[in-house]
């Protein structure tokens, strides 16, 4: 009975887990939308919100803690708690870059160069949303072959963060503007990073072995 418990347990919180990456996915959508809208109240909702994701990483974290306490799990089955702790963790990440990419808006004193290089930022916040879907979908799955295909993703994605950069500072506009607009980017492209260590955190998970993806 005491092993049924812990399966359910653990059932739970991978569950809990992936419903909080479909949040951050959310989230991310959001903030991009209202900055293409140029909503700021809407972002300033969304900054605002943020505290809840750290109220559930804080639980998740709780949870995982009383299950080592009560199961005094085998090594396997700590594998299994381990991974969500750090996986948990890694969205809590993700969803403040999210909202520092919102802040990052906010203190642009125009929205000049953002417009301008909409194309660009488009293009990047396209491959992130896949990263994040994917990931959680690997999550959800334990689909090692789904998690290491996110690698050449986010090679793609730094690239992209490279060129956008050398451009902007090439660029006509203001440096506010232009510091800014590098650090939405940078936002972006972290994102992508955490995405590629949840994969390796997947991997990990199915077969015991770390395997770096960067």
């Amino acid at each position: 009975m005491s092993r049924e418990i812990f399966i359910t347990e653990l059932d739970e919180l991978q569950q809990e887990i992936y419903a909080l990456g479909r949040h951050i996915e959310s989230t991310f959508k959001k903030v991009v939308q209202a900055m293409n809208k140029g909503e700021k109240a809407v972002l300033q909702d969304l900054i605002e919100a943020d505290e809840e994701v750290n109220e559930v990483e804080l639980k998740i974290n709780e949870q995982a803690t009383l299950m080592i306490t009560k199961q005094q799990p085998v090594a396997s089955d700590l594998r299994h708690i381990i991974v969500c702790l750090k996986i948990s963790s890694d969205l809590e990440r993700m969803g403040d870059l999210s909202v520092d990419m919102a802040k990052a808006y906010l203190h642009m004193p125009s929205n000049q160069a953002y417009q301008a290089y909409r194309p660009e930022l488009d293009a990047m916040v396209s491959k992130v949303e896949i990263m994040v879907r994917q990931v959680m979908e690997a999550y959800d799955s334990k689909d090692m072959l789904k998690a290491q295909q996110l690698a050449a993703m986010d090679d793609d994605i730094d690239q992209a963060y490279g060129k956008l950069v050398k451009d902007l500072f090439r660029s006509e506009y203001s440096v506010d503007q232009t510091a800014q607009l590098a650090f939405i980017a940078r936002y972006m492209e972290r994102i992508g990073d955490y995405c590629t260590n949840i994969s390796e955190w997947i991997i990990y998970e199915v077969n015991g072995k770390r395997f770096d993806l960067n």
